[in-house]
């Protein structure tokens, strides 16, 4: 069959990065994982091509020449996977959905006019899959417990990538995660169990990657690196090897829980083998906030010298963070100001809380009466309100997230944080120079002229530009990068300030409009309380929140 592979569009995210995108002549962040995935399981006379269409259209040519239309996407397409849905049945087309959006909502798919709907792993339920699509088996959900065994997952089809357009590429050793927070879905769609590819399919998968040209970040999408720290340095010991016989060709990054500090050796193959920098879980300073929501693992432990640890040993922080925990108290947003401040963490990735359908938190919120039926085009976005009612002021929290990227990412601020980042690092080895490609060079370029000539903070800027060429040269270009993501964070904190004011005006609005009158709570959609002992206590919650 010709089929096409789409990758619908989505609203602008903290990882859209359309700012770092546009200087670096890029046209995309990462490339769709998933379906190129797929497509190494589709039978060999299959004729695939991908669209992804972050920045590129589905022409009509190619909408004539498909047969079938394969589309993957997370819950912030939603938008974007209905139309693309609509628009191939309108034409006639056979459509498969898949990927966690359709995880989460098969039964949504199936309404809009999707002809089969996975919900699971591909490599489960290929098989089941093209009987379904041969015999015309439509209108149903194909489903089941059973997990991928990863050692028998084929390399993804990079081939039908357009590689010059992304800035960074995406691959995948491990699935699962071994601890189980509240907040999270992932052991609900990929379990608790680690299971891993082995080395050598990992490095074949690189291998494919060097061969068709690619240089530069890779991104190991693993929820959790070092779920199995046995495999990873497994893993490890034979991709030191591969990258230092190519002359280390790429720079790794990936996630990480806060254990990663804990093991030195871990933390130096890491480094030796590409590794440059790790999204670590902080969540929050609260420790009860913590243990309520399960993330046990970051309890009872310095965060900071954690922290510092991690970015001694070479790797650049990113800190992952969340504000409106049950019984968080006030000031939560102030005091992960101060931890990105004293630790010299120059990104800091926070997110309202939001109780993601399928999580524990989800459940658990929906039997104390307490969730809201927020605008859907807000969920999994970072720019979303909180979709439940809080145990502090909606205002208060909202105001507190705001004013951390409002400080966080002012210039100055940052330009310190991102300079005492590296300055302050010690690795165990020195990363040689490369000569850069030409577009970095164009990159450089801008970043020199914008921070050095344009913006106010141009004297602070030739200080630490300067100091870093004298105290670490050889980290010089991860210092200008930061500068570069800089602008992702200057541009996305305008975002965020417009968006919460805005949803907070409106959610304000329509609760003074309707709560005294009817048991149907109006915030952006309707939100039901099946009775009136629960409204009653929603209604006086939301109130004093507002």
């Amino acid at each position: 069959m010709r089929t096409l592979l789409v990758n619908p569009a989505h609203p602008q995210t903290f990882w859209s990065m359309n700012k770092v995108i546009k200087m670096t002549g890029k046209k995309a962040f990462v490339p769709p994982l998933g379906l190129i995935t797929l497509a190494s399981l589709l039978p060999n006379d299959w004729e695939s091509e991908l669209v992804d269409m972050v920045f590129q259209e589905i022409s009509e040519s190619q909408w004539n020449q498909s047969e079938l239309i394969m589309i993957s996407g997370m819950t912030v397409q939603r938008k974007g996977i209905i139309e693309v849905i609509k628009e191939a049945k309108k034409r006639g087309k056979t459509v498969v959905v898949g990927g966690s959006f359709s995880f989460h909502a098969p039964e949504e798919i199936l309404q809009v006019g999707a002809d089969i709907v996975v919900k699971g792993e591909a490599e489960v339920h290929i098989g089941e899959l093209l009987t379904g699509i041969k015999k015309k088996d439509f209108g149903r959900i194909i489903q089941s417990d059973e997990r991928a065994d990863m050692t028998k997952s084929p390399p993804p089809r990079f081939d039908l990538l357009d590689l010059k357009s992304y800035l960074d590429i995406g691959v995948q050793f491990t699935r699962g995660c071994p601890f189980k927070c509240e907040f999270c879905d992932v052991t609900l769609m990929l379990g608790s169990k680690m299971r891993a590819k082995t080395p050598d399919q990992v490095l074949q998968e690189l291998e494919i990657l060097y061969n068709l040209g690619w240089r530069g970040l890779v991104f190991f999408v693993d929820d959790n690196f070092i779920g199995s720290v046995r495999k990873t340095k497994e893993l490890l010991k034979e991709l030191i090897s591969w990258t230092e016989n190519r002359r280390r060709p790429f720079k790794f990054s990936t996630q990480a829980s806060v254990n990663m500090a804990a093991d030195e050796k871990l933390m130096e193959d890491m480094f030796r083998a590409g590794f440059i920098s790790v999204f670590i879980g902080v969540e929050t300073l609260d420790e009860e906030c913590l243990k309520d929501a399960g993330k046990l693992q970051n309890v009872n432990i310095d965060l900071d010298q954690v922290v510092h640890k991690i970015s001694k040993a070479g790797f650049q922080v990113i800190a992952g963070t969340i504000l409106g925990f049950d019984d968080e108290k006030s000031g939560a947003g102030q005091r992960l100001i101060d931890f990105a401040q004293r630790n010299h963490i120059p990104e800091v990735f926070s997110t309202l809380l939001q109780a993601g359908p399928g999580t524990d938190l989800y459940t658990r919120l929906k039997s104390e009466g307490r969730l809201l039926s927020i605008d859907k085009e807000n969920i999994s976005n970072q720019t979303g309100l909180i979709n439940f009612v809080p145990t502090r002021p909606l205002e208060e929290i909202a105001n507190e997230f705001v004013s951390l990227y409002d400080t966080l990412y002012e210039p100055e601020a940052y330009l310190e944080r991102a300079y005492y980042h590296y300055a302050e690092m010690d690795p165990p080895m020195t990363m040689p120079l490369k000569m850069p490609y030409l577009w970095e060079l164009r990159t450089l370029g801008i970043v020199i002229y914008r921070n050095g000539i344009l913006y106010p903070t141009r004297l602070k800027f030739w200080k630490y530009l300067l100091k870093a060429i004298w105290k670490f040269p050889t980290r010089l270009d991860r210092f200008i990068s930061s500068l570069v993501v800089a602008e992702h964070y200057y541009d996305f904190k305008n975002v965020i300030h417009s968006s919460i004011q805005s949803q907070l005006k409106e959610l304000s609005r329509e609760l003074k409009n309707n709560y005294y009158t009817r048991p149907v709570m109006e915030c952006n959609c309707k939100t039901v309380v099946e009775s009136i002992d629960q409204y009653e206590n929603t209604k006086k919650t939301i109130v004093r929140s507002l």
